[in-house]
């Protein structure tokens, strides 16, 4: 059962016809393509939020390649090893979908229920091409449409999030794993890009909740196209911040080998006092 809830109210929302309803009779309708937009106006920092269209478009046709399924394994299999029946899964800052859809597919549990997050509609709207089954919810991670203590897992990959929403829609039972880069993640890229590295200190992402597991995952990984290195560099920040002068070399490389160098923590549902 879906545990949808009214951004407007938090009260619940139910399905009537092609529309969801609260008891106050805000109404929100389901999107052709089968997402929901849940995002109000006083939610949005800019009339288009999010990330744009060709960064999710790069982002898309990289992932699709293979080249962080690595990363998609590790997330899959602990939920795997600590699970239960009816889970209720959200992906928060999913994106073009990628992850979370690959999840539903490798867990293969019909019970579960699973939602995908994100501040961009343009993101939604792609990854509702994944799997129509799973809602899709344009919304912000300051205002979770979703019902108090609701969710049994929340995933946040690469993602800002708002550790007082959290706090209210996590289950009591429940806990959030929190993936993070670590200073040396994709450090050739940076090395192309950069004079100087400068490191940025991990307390700026650190959740106020009780650490249940915390482990990385470090891997090096061969890019083998141009097109493919492209993407790559074009759903980064970093590719924003390339001189002009070593633009054009790094624009024509055929391949090159990266590092995933990033940091799975997993936190409880409870406050840290």
């Amino acid at each position: 059962m879906q545990k949808l809830a009214c951004p407007k109210c938090h009260e619940p929302l139910h399905l009537e016809g092609n529309s969801y309803y609260c008891p106050n009779r805000h109404t929100y309708d389901l999107a052709k393509r089968k997402y929901l937009n849940l995002l109000l106006n006083p939610d949005k920092n800019s009339n288009n939020p999010g990330d744009n269209k060709d960064s999710l478009n790069c982002r898309k046709a990289f992932l699709n390649k293979g080249y962080y399924d690595p990363i998609s394994d590790t997330l899959n299999r602990y939920i795997a090893e600590h699970s239960h029946p009816d889970m209720q899964i959200l992906d928060l800052g999913c994106g073009e979908g990628y992850y979370l859809a690959r999840m539903k597919k490798m867990l293969n549990h019909e019970d579960y229920t699973y939602y995908g997050l994100d501040i961009a509609k343009d993101a939604i709207m792609m990854a509702t091409q994944y799997d129509r089954s799973i809602y899709w919810l344009v919304g912000n991670s300051k205002n979770l449409p979703l019902l108090d203590h609701s969710m049994d897992v929340i995933s946040c990959l690469f993602t800002v999030v708002n550790a007082s929403e959290l706090a209210r829609v996590i289950k009591k039972d429940g806990y959030i794993i929190h993936v993070t880069a670590n200073p040396r993640h994709l450090i050739e890229i940076k090395e192309l890009i950069y004079d100087e590295i400068h490191v940025k200190p991990d307390t700026f992402i650190r959740l106020p909740f009780p650490i249940i597991d915390q482990f990385d995952l470090v891997q090096p990984i061969q890019v083998t196209s141009h097109e493919d290195c492209l993407n790559l560099l074009k759903m980064t920040p970093h590719y924003y911040h390339i001189k002009k002068e070593r633009r054009e070399n790094i624009e024509h490389m055929q391949e090159m080998t990266i590092t995933i160098d990033i940091q799975f923590t997993i936190y409880g549902a409870s406050h840290e006092s």
